[in-house]
């Protein structure tokens, strides 16, 4: 059975980019552009990993991770956040994500963190 990973980000071209390089590596990848959506995902997708975006238009990803990690359904998820955020900025965060990482174009750095991750 193929790791199922949800990624949320409101950047289209993000979710397409990342998107097909995570199915190219062989990762079942649900897409989904809309915090609003996001949660009834979770339920219906079931989820090995998730990979959100901090900034969300209106909505902060770190607030949505924390509340994933403080959920007994869902706290065990590895959960990787995206950001374009300096490294000072992401030192700077109160997040319980299990990975932060730069959003460049270097899609071998988060391959990496997602195998890594899903293998724990």
């Amino acid at each position: 059975m193929n790791n199922k990973i949800l990624f949320l980000d409101d950047d289209p071209l993000a979710l397409y980019s990342f998107g097909e390089v995570l199915k190219n590596a062989g990762y079942e990848v649900r897409c989904v552009e809309s915090p609003e959506l996001f949660s009834s995902q979770i339920d219906d997708f079931l989820p090995n990993l998730i990979i959100l975006d901090i900034s969300l238009g209106n909505t902060d990803g770190r607030r949505i991770c924390n509340e994933l990690k403080l959920t007994l359904a869902t706290q065990n998820i590895p959960i990787v956040m995206l950001t374009a955020l300096s490294h000072e900025e992401i030192s700077e965060m109160e997040c319980e994500a299990d990975a932060i990482i730069g959003k460049s174009h270097d899609s071998a750095n988060l391959l990496l963190t997602v195998s890594g991750l899903l293998k724990i």
